[in-house]
């Protein structure tokens, strides 16, 4: 019981990596708050997942680029868990296409979502947590903002983007203590990359790294409750690349 009544809030958690973060907190004791943006569907199984195994889990729709949205969520869990502990900023989308590909439009709405979303929430949560004089907030970035790309030139911004924005808010979080680092999954085996990666570019792809093996979701939910726990109070302003050696920063 790693996260003993801790309270937590993932965003994107209905599914994917922020599903394997959110089961994984409640079975090391965390309160949970699952957030979704459309499909309420499997919040609701994640949330019934949690609750029928012991856990203590609520879920509410969120669009991490409304102000409103994120201020009324934070409001909320609050009002049933009387204060929030860990925030981790899981929500984010992706569109493969290379430099020329993008449009403005997917520059702005991958912006939009990955950066500026996980920026509102930080600052949202910030005065709770200071209020606390204690907090974790943990950003989800990813390899390819370390490596710059090469596809997908828009998402790696936006995940170099995160992780600046981690390192800025160490300074602010520290006199609070608040802790703030970040989480890069390299190649990840989930449904949706299960494909790919069985595929011949997935080959390829699993050649990047030294470990010559995709990675799984364990690896990165156990990554995250070590930065949420109290194992460790001196960590802030960190970047750990969950990638099998697909970056050597």
């Amino acid at each position: 019981m790693r996260l003993k009544d801790k309270v937590a809030v993932i965003t994107g958690s209905s599914r994917g990596i922020g599903r394997a973060i959110a089961e994984e907190f409640s079975k090391q004791g965390a309160k949970l708050v699952v957030t979704y943006n459309t499909n309420s569907v499997d919040a609701g199984k994640v949330v019934d997942n949690i609750i029928s195994s012991g856990g203590d889990a609520i879920a509410f729709k969120l669009d991490v680029r409304d102000r409103q949205n994120v201020k009324n969520i934070f409001n909320e869990t609050r009002k049933h868990f009387g204060r929030v502990d860990v925030l981790v900023n899981n929500a984010g989308i992706n569109k493969r296409g290379f430099f020329e590909e993008i449009t403005d439009e997917d520059w702005d709405l991958i912006m939009a979502v990955n950066l500026k979303g996980p920026f509102v929430c930080c600052q949202e949560v910030f005065p709770c947590m200071i209020e606390q004089k204690a907090g974790r907030i943990i950003n989800i970035a990813s390899v390819a903002g370390q490596y710059h790309g090469p596809k997908t030139v828009h998402y790696a911004v936006s995940k170099a983007g995160l992780i600046s924005l981690t390192k800025v808010l160490s300074r602010y979080g520290a006199p609070h203590n608040i802790l703030v680092n970040a989480v890069a999954p390299g190649i990840i085996l989930t449904d949706q990359t299960r494909d790919e990666l069985n595929s011949p570019a997935g080959d390829r792809i699993v050649d990047m790294t030294l470990l010559k093996r995709p990675g799984n979701l364990a690896d990165i939910a156990s990554t995250t409750v070590f930065l949420a726990s109290d194992e460790q109070n001196y960590i802030t302003g960190q970047v750990i690349s969950v990638s099998g050696g697909a970056y050597l920063g």
